[in-house]
């Protein structure tokens, strides 16, 4: 039964089947007290197990909630630190990424130039030897034309 169903039972019993008494008392009789009372004490129990009931109930889904929110604050945090982890692997590739790239401009420069100082060499070089080639056949058609006018001139005596 119900307590507060009860508590009103009695209240009205002592209310309105008693009996007044001067100085603002009542008379209860004694076997409906009793009776009141017994029912009172046979509820009080399976209303404070139910109650007991009721608040471990409370406390377990508590907990479960507890388990369950810091479940999901581990896996937020899991996941945030798994995202910064790549988000740095990330921003760590692209500064090697663009290191490489610089190396690689700074190299490639530096053989530009070296293969410019080389073909510079090489062409001056060429041009040197062609030059000098250059002197010789121009000394060996002008000792030619020499020979040649000598014998002209030297075959006309004869």
């Amino acid at each position: 039964m119900d307590l507060e169903f009860l508590i009103q039972r009695l209240e009205q019993y002592i209310l309105e089947e008693s009996t007044r008494l001067p100085f603002g008392n009542r008379a209860v009789g004694e076997e409906g007290a009793r009776t009141q009372i017994a029912q009172l004490r046979e509820a009080i129990p399976a209303e404070v197990r139910q109650a007991k009931e009721i608040v471990q109930q409370r406390e377990s889904l508590l907990a479960q909630a507890r388990q369950e929110s810091a479940r999901l604050v581990a896996e937020a945090q899991a996941e945030a630190q798994r995202q910064a982890a790549e988000h740095r692997i990330v921003q760590e590739a692209k500064q090697q990424a663009a290191s490489i790239r610089q190396r690689a401009d700074q190299d490639a420069a530096a053989l530009r130039n070296d293969a410019d100082e080389y073909a510079f060499n090489v062409l001056s070089q060429l041009q040197e030897e062609l030059t000098r080639l250059l002197r010789v056949v121009e000394n060996g058609l002008q000792k030619l034309e020499v020979d040649r006018e000598k014998r002209l001139k030297g075959g006309e005596g004869v």
